[in-house]
């Protein structure tokens, strides 16, 4: 039925995944390997490879075309520009082959970005053969076994012991991609949630869409990882879960703040560096409450994760709201004494500085506007506990701020939308605030002048004398460096010399 299958990556950016160069997510790698299981001649290029190319590039040699893109959080991205379903209709319009769609924009639970929104764009998944809206991977197993699409359930989920194969096989891909090797594998640990148990925070999908933890085997991570280093890659993000201290966590269906399995933890790390020598080896999400309430079990977490990790990690905490009204009417859970005790911890274990330059681990915090019960009270209680963070001398990577989006099956409804646009001036003043008093500040705690940041990866030229530039990782800070000899696509190591409101700018290290 396919014997040659083009997967066309449009990106993807989830609250437990990201898939946005220099990402390579797992929708891809998964699809590869099930393709490669059944001996499917596979292609893969990037949407923006894809558009540079467009007028010499043939389809129709193709059996089936995959495409891949969707998003539950809006983003803003340096150097890549992520595919709508409007974009893969015009692409594909006289294509005459298998349409198979993948990613959050297949399910009920994602959408398309447009100009840096996310929009509703379901109208036009009607134009492809095969919707997989439960996993695209478990969809296209079946879809080659069963050689027919009556036969094939779109609505299936994978096991983690299928996906063992798949993930193993779809290594091999990343040398397609046209950022090889300097892109980072975004690793699946476990998808679901323990908040699950009470419904779940009023505005995320996961513990809709999975409900309970369900955890993958170390062995399994550690074999892919060591499947992904021997194809070259050598940036890795332990991602993809709600949060890296509640991994195989104990009582995770019973309690909705479980207790950290410090063992599991250290052996996949430890497992990880067993078989591999990262560049690169960060975390994602953390959830505040964890370390907060079973805090003997985090510090031993967070020593791991020092011990193990490169530095320059951060743990995003999921803290949303500080305002204790908007907590209780979205079922936030975490309070704002969790996140203070969790960033005092954090900075105790993580703060010293590392081989990149910046320190081991520190907190990220993401915050969010829009949620029922938020009034105007709750931007000022919001900056003051940003203050009171900075105050008391601690670090925080980088504080998020957005605007919610609402998402089929959750709480949030346009009605909510509607009144938070009628604060949009306090939250534009608010932000604005934040990046004044409080983000330049906190980049002169976390990166002082005189640091030198190692292995800052050229990326854009904005100008003739100057660059923008990231070290790879988890939640990068840009820098501006100004030079006129710089090259696209090489390392240098940067003095720190000056600072903006999110941003750095620095002075080469010459050799």
């Amino acid at each position: 039925m396919i014997e040659r299958a083009l997967i066309l990556d449009g990106y993807t950016d989830e609250p437990a995944g990201l898939g946005v160069p220099p990402y390579i997510g797992t929708y891809p790698r998964y699809a590869y390997g099930v393709l490669d299981k059944y001996d499917v001649k596979v292609d893969y290029i990037t949407i923006d490879k894809f558009r540079e190319i467009r007028g010499d590039f043939n389809l129709d040699k193709y059996d089936a075309i995959i495409c891949i893109c969707g998003f539950h959080t809006p983003g803003k991205y340096l150097n890549a520009n992520p595919a709508t379903l409007k974009e893969f209709v015009s692409i594909l319009y006289k294509y005459g082959g298998l349409k198979i769609l993948g990613g959050p924009s297949a399910t009920k639970y994602g959408s398309s970005m447009i100009g840096g929104k996310i929009e509703d764009e379901s109208k036009y998944k009607a134009f492809f053969d095969v919707v997989a809206e439960g996993d695209l991977e478990a969809v296209l197993n079946d879809l080659l076994r069963e050689k027919s699409i009556e036969k094939v359930d779109f609505n299936r989920y994978r096991t983690y012991e299928e996906l063992r194969e798949y993930a193993i096989r779809g290594a091999k891909v990343v040398k397609k991609h046209p950022n090889y090797p300097y892109i980072i594998a975004e690793i699946e640990t476990y998808r679901g949630c323990s908040r699950a148990l009470t419904g779940g925070c009023s505005f995320c999908t996961e513990p809709r869409r999975f409900g309970l933890p369900t955890f993958r085997d170390e062995k399994d991570i550690i074999d892919e990882i060591k499947a992904l280093y021997n194809e070259g890659i050598k940036y890795f993000r332990i991602g993809r879960q709600p949060c890296m201290f509640s991994y195989k966590s104990i009582d995770s269906e019973k309690e909705e703040v479980p207790k950290p399995n410090v063992e599991a933890i250290e052996k996949l790390f430890k497992g990880i560096r067993n078989v591999s020598n990262p560049k690169v080896l960060h975390i994602d999400n953390a959830n505040p409450a964890v370390i907060a309430r079973h805090e003997d079990e985090s510090r031993k977490v967070a020593k791991i994760l020092v011990k193990y990790c490169t530095s320059g990690n951060v743990a995003a905490f999921g803290v949303e709201s500080f305002d204790e009204k908007v907590i209780k009417a979205n079922n936030l859970l975490t309070t704002p004494e969790d996140v203070l005790k969790a960033v005092e911890i954090l900075n105790e274990i993580g703060g010293k500085r590392g081989e990149t330059g910046l320190p081991y681990l520190l907190p990220g915090i993401n915050l969010l506007f829009g949620l029922k019960g938020e009034r105007k009270e709750t931007f000022t209680i919001n900056f003051e506990y940003l203050k009171e963070i900075y105050d008391r001398g601690f670090m925080i990577r980088r504080i998020n701020i957005r605007q919610v989006v609402p998402f089929f099956g959750t709480e949030i409804t346009l009605k909510d939308i509607k009144k938070a646009e009628k604060r949009k001036k306090l939250f534009l003043w608010f932000k604005e605030k934040v990046r004044e008093e409080i983000d330049n500040k906190m980049l002169k705690r976390v990166v002082p002048r005189g640091t030198i940041l190692k292995d800052v990866f050229v990326e854009v030229k904005e100008r003739e004398d100057l660059y923008f530039g990231r070290q790879f990782g988890t939640y990068p800070i840009l820098v501006g460096i100004v030079d006129k000899n710089l090259k696209i696509g090489e390392f240098v190591d940067v003095e720190i010399v000056d600072y903006g409101r999110r941003s750095i700018t620095g002075r080469v290290i010459k050799p």
